[in-house]
C-alpha cells in the first residue's frame, strides 16, 4: 500500500476523521472521532462502551476518512481494527491528547474522559487506501 506525501500531510494535519464499522444486521455506522496518525496506523481513543467498539469485536473490518474540504483533498484507509483494553491504553492515548491539546489541558481532559477506567484504545493498520491520487 502506497500512501504520497500529500495523504501523509493530510492525516498529520487533521484531527477530525469518520470512522466505519459494520453495525449490527450489517449495516454501516460511522461516528467522528479524534485520531492520530503516527505513518503506520491510525489511534483512537474512545469509550469501550461505545458502539464503534461493540461493532470492531464482531468484526474488525473497518474504514475511516479524512477530508479538507478546503483543499479537497481526501483520504479513506481500510483494515481490520484491534481494540487496545490493556495498561498499554494511557501511553497510547497521551500522544493524541498532546497533538491538539496543552500538557494542562491534556492532562484535565484524561482525568475527565477516564474517570471510570473505562478508555480504549482502536488501532488501525490500513492495508488500502483509496484518496483524490487512487482515483483515475
Amino acid at each position: 500500500m502506497e500512501i504520497t506525501d500529500q495523504q501523509h500531510a493530510l492525516l498529520r494535519r487533521s484531527r477530525n476523521g469518520v470512522l466505519v464499522t459494520t453495525g449490527p444486521g450489517g449495516s454501516p455506522h460511522a461516528g467522528p472521532v479524534w485520531y492520530l496518525w503516527d505513518g503506520a496506523e491510525v489511534r483512537i481513543s474512545t469509550p469501550g462502551t461505545t458502539q464503534k467498539v461493540r461493532d470492531i469485536e464482531h468484526d474488525p473490518r473497518v474504514a475511516f476518512c479524512v477530508d479538507d474540504q478546503v483543499a479537497g483533498e481526501y483520504v479513506t484507509l481500510y483494515g481490520e481494527a484491534a481494540i487496545v483494553a490493556d495498561e498499554r491504553v494511557t501511553e497510547l492515548t497521551w500522544p493524541l491528547l498532546l497533538a491538539y491539546l496543552h500538557p494542562q489541558e491534556a492532562a484535565t481532559r484524561w482525568d475527565r474522559i477516564n474517570a471510570d477506567g473505562s478508555r480504549v484504545v482502536i488501532v488501525l493498520r490500513p492495508v488500502r487506501i483509496a484518496g483524490r491520487q487512487q482515483v483515475r
